[in-house]
């Protein structure tokens, strides 16, 4: 133990740099995952879809007076089902609301235009006025 006396009480040396708080410290290693796409894989399986709606006769009857009542240039809010897969044969999706100026409604192609945003109007469930 004799051997350590001269340097158990010896200054220490001041470093060279500026040390680094303990938090920054850890998020120099945050970048490096040992599970690439762990992250995204398991966001994807936290979405939940839903089945296709069924539109009753009558409330496909309502949509259809909307967008025929509607005027270009009109601020319109869309309520749509997204199909995102195909599970046991049902069409599984999500809802989605877009809201634009009304552009255009072309009932031969089945499509709705809202600004840049093209809509399959089989999939309208809602169409309303800002």
């Amino acid at each position: 133990m004799n051997g350590y006396q001269d340097i158990i009480h010896a200054q220490r040396l001041e470093p060279r740099r500026p040390r680094m708080p303990r938090a920054d410290r850890a998020k120099i290693f945050a970048p490096f995952s040992a599970l690439r796409g762990l992250d995204e894989s398991l966001a994807a399986r936290e979405l939940l879809y839903v089945p296709r709606p069924l539109i009753a006769p009558d409330r496909a009857e309502l949509l259809d007076r909307r967008l025929r009542s509607l005027r270009r240039g009109e601020p319109v809010t869309v309520t749509w089902f997204e199909v995102q897969k195909m599970e046991n044969g049902r069409e599984l999706g999500r809802y989605r609301v877009t809201t634009g100026p009304y552009t255009a409604c072309r009932p031969a192609s089945g499509i709705l235009q809202l600004g840049e945003d093209r809509i399959e109007t089989r999939n309208i469930v809602d169409v309303g006025r800002r």
